[in-house]
């Protein structure tokens, strides 16, 4: 460091390429005028340790470097000419101004602290220690210790006499490759695992050592696999997957970007990436991402020297933003994780107990039971007038200027966002079912979180209503001179939470609304906005767009932008086929771990859709299948035929469902399950569309349909061509009618019905 301060830093390079391992140590090769640098990056082994002080140990500008310095010489910026970027497997084509040519490919070793570098034709590389390297024939080491860490740097190679190695004057240590042969760069806690991972490793090709790094990444990147028409589609959709993979580690630590600048962990984004992925048929990631975040709150320390955990801006620091939808997150990883694999361990654990806390503090807080909102003193991970660390940035403890803390002409003191109140929402829902599993942790919590969510549900539809656009507002302003003001999507020039308020659930409070607001930032941002959209909230904005009436066509052209800038050859990143973050930004980070889950949120859903208890089946031109979707006990595995973006009939293991594109869970088999779509124009037909609750069966009697359910908390149930039945019936587990109300949305198209409910009952439409 060269400041008191921690501050954000970016790649140096003209061109730069990061890759990370799922150890979570990462490798940048910084392309200069002159040469290349290579910066290996230092965290203890992920497959061994997984506690939090490991996963941070070298973060963002608080770097642990492997070595002083290494170089190759012979390449730079400009004799570059192809790149081949791949997280795990990346070449590069080069050639220099006498025409000479090489290919070198940089090899990412999965589950190790190893990357290894090869060549087709002579490379040079310059290696310069801290102190100085133990000399072994093939061999170089050097034991030396950071922050009370340690550590062992390591380089491996053929021999000394091969390899052409020699020291220079000033300390640096030249190795000389040829043909494909291979040079080993690690870092280890001591000699015996430098040892025990190169005895696994040094003996084999490159081609041997991909097949192994395949073998192990395809135990899980076999999960959720979504087949699109659209070649580019699909390539960005197959590298992307891996980006996601290498971004999270073995210990459960998911970064914002692999950049340095995005390199910490924040809650957010790790929470979103697992969620979604989990929501679209590959929970691998929130198996590892929830233990560890549930298990690493911020903690306040209060006047009474009591520790209040907290779920903030970053996992596990006091140094946090206040980031008052961290809890929302930590909330939907527990909840995904909960309901995608079923298992609830980390229920009957610790985990389930902090979250609770935090919850509790949030509210504490945050609720204003008078005015029924969530009134934060943030805006984003802004602090406002009223924060007490307003003027501060949390994150580095340094003072930040306060420019961002106006709207609308006024200094804000507090703000009531619709992000936040339908993040609260969700809160309060999400835990009122999880509280089922776990009855002696409730002490009155269920009934407060569920009148708190009504409040909420009834605050949204009424006081967030903007009649002027027919949709909602994006926020209630609160400003220092005492008035208040209405911010609507308009006014709002990044609405980025508006997007994620409408479209990532899994509970809506206000179904038509929102959906009606998703579509007026889906028209109007690209026009209001100076930076462009993220392409995060607006891959979450496809997915509710195309599952209410977007058309295949409209979806596959409101994504082209996205796709293009992830297949395009920048300049900064030459890292074609990663994701980037905005709309028309195609120089800045790439390899995004959150727009990447997005993405597959939005993608598997055109299939198979993510409810809150369950999956529905959906259709669309342009996603002919899914493979190994992974539910809980199952694997499905869908195929689509026909044409259209209408489901008109579906079977499951050869059997026809009707009456319902919820699939019931009685129907669903643990391992393989196959699932046959048939795409069509229109249905006429009444059935269930989706729902918030458990669908366990549907009975198809010729001239009723007989559906049973299980609910935890306020049910809504979605029908589609509501007219066609002639009487419908709610009755609870003993057989008494229930009393629903009934609303309609996506123009009249759906009907929700609503009812409270707590545990089984039936539902009977006759015809």
């Amino acid at each position: 460091m060269n400041d008191y301060f921690a501050k954000p830093v970016t790649e140096e390079g003209i061109r730069n390429i990061i890759l990370q391992n799922r150890c979570g140590n990462r490798l940048t090769l910084l392309m200069h005028e002159e040469n290349t640098s290579l910066e290996f990056i230092y965290k203890p082994n992920a497959f061994r340790r997984k506690e939090y002080a490991a996963r941070n140990f070298s973060n963002r500008d608080n770097f642990t470097y492997l070595f002083k310095e290494v170089k190759l010489p012979m390449i730079n910026a400009g004799n570059i000419v192809g790149f081949d970027y791949d997280p795990f497997i990346t070449r590069l084509k080069m050639q220099n101004k006498w025409e000479a040519k090489n290919e070198i490919a940089i090899l990412n070793i999965a589950d190790e602290n190893v990357f290894a570098i090869s060549a087709k034709a002579p490379l040079l590389l310059a290696i310069k220690p801290h102190s100085d390297f133990v000399v072994r024939d093939g061999l170089l080491t050097e034991n030396f210790s950071d922050r009370g860490e340690k550590i062992v740097s390591f380089i491996a190679f053929d021999n000394i006499v091969q390899n052409r190695f020699r020291v220079l004057q000033d300390g640096t240590f030249v190795l000389q490759i040829f043909e494909n042969e291979l040079v080993f760069f690690g870092g280890e806690e001591n000699d015996y695992q430098v040892q025990r991972c190169l005895s696994a490793l040094k003996n084999k090709s490159l081609s041997e050592l991909i097949d192994r790094n395949e073998e192990l990444l395809a135990q899980k990147m076999n999960q959720g696999v979504v087949r699109f028409s659209n070649p580019d589609f699909q390539k960005v959709l197959d590298l992307n997957h891996r980006v996601a993979y290498s971004g999270i580690d073995e210990g459960g630590a998911c970064f914002g970007a692999l950049n340095r600048i995005y390199y910490l962990i924040w809650v957010r984004d790790g929470s979103m990436t697992s969620a979604f992925m989990a929501r679209a048929g590959n929970p691998e990631f929130i198996k590892i991402w929830t233990k560890f975040l549930l298990n690493n709150p911020s903690l306040v320390r209060r006047e009474d020297n009591t520790l209040i955990p907290e779920f903030l801006q970053i996992v596990g620091s006091r140094w946090t933003r206040s980031e008052d939808d961290g809890i929302f997150y930590a909330t939907l990883s527990l909840f995904s994780y909960f309901k995608s694999t079923g298992q609830d361990d980390l229920l009957r654990g610790k985990e389930f107990s902090v979250l609770l806390q935090a919850i509790d503090h949030y509210l504490e807080k945050t609720w204003k039971p008078t005015e029924k909102l969530m009134i934060s003193n943030t805006v984003g991970e802004t602090p406002l007038k009223a924060d007490p660390y307003f003027g501060y940035d949390v994150v580095n403890g340094n003072y930040e200027r306060s420019e961002f803390h106006k709207s609308q002409g006024k200094e804000l003191n507090l703000n009531a966002s619709l992000y936040n109140q339908v993040n609260t929402y969700n809160i309060m829902m999400m835990v009122a079912d999880m509280l089922e599993q776990r009855p002696d942790l409730d002490n009155g919590r269920r009934e407060k979180y569920l009148s708190i969510a009504f409040d909420v549900q009834n605050s949204v539809k009424t006081k967030f209503f903007d009649k002027t656009n027919d949709c909602l507002l994006s926020s209630i302003e609160y400003y220092t001179d005492g008035t208040e003001g209405m911010l609507t999507f308009l006014g709002d020039t990044n609405p980025w939470e508006g997007s994620w308020a409408c479209a990532v659930g899994p509970y809506f409070p206000a179904p038509d609304l929102q959906l009606k607001t998703a579509r007026f930032i889906y028209k109007n941002w690209p026009l209001i906005t100076k930076q462009g959209y993220g392409y995060c909230p607006w891959n979450t904005l496809s997915k509710v767009l195309t599952e209410y009436g977007l058309s295949s066509e409209e979806y596959e052209k409101m994504l082209s932008p996205e796709i293009n800038d992830a297949l395009a050859l920048t300049i900064k990143y030459p890292m074609p086929g990663a994701l980037t973050e905005y709309n028309r930004q195609v120089e800045s980070w790439r390899a995004l771990p959150f727009s990447a889950g997005s993405l597959f949120f939005s993608m598997a859903s055109q299939m198979i859709s993510s409810l809150p208890d369950g999956l529905a089946v959906r259709a669309n031109n342009k996603v002919d299948t899914v493979s190994n979707f992974r539910y809980k006990l199952s694997s499905l595995t869908g195929v689509s035929t026909g044409k259209g973006d209408v489901v008109a009939s579906y079977t499951l293991n050869g059997d026809a469902i009707h009456g319902s594109l919820q699939i019931p869970d009685s129907r669903l088999l643990p391992g393989s399950n196959k699932l046959e779509v048939l795409r069509g124009g229109i249905s006429e037909s009444f059935r269930l569309f989706s729902s918030n609750a458990q669908l366990l069966n549907v009975e198809d009697n010729g001239k009723t349909l007989e559906y049973d359910f299980r609910c935890n908390v306020p049910v809504q149930l979605y029908f589609e061509n509501w007219d066609k039945a002639v009487a419908f019936l709610i009755q609870d587990s003993e057989g008494k009618e229930v009393k629903y109300t009934k609303n309609f949305m996506n123009n009249g198209l759906i009907t929700i019905v609503e009812c409270n409910m707590n545990g089984a009952f039936k539902v009977t439409a006759s015809f």
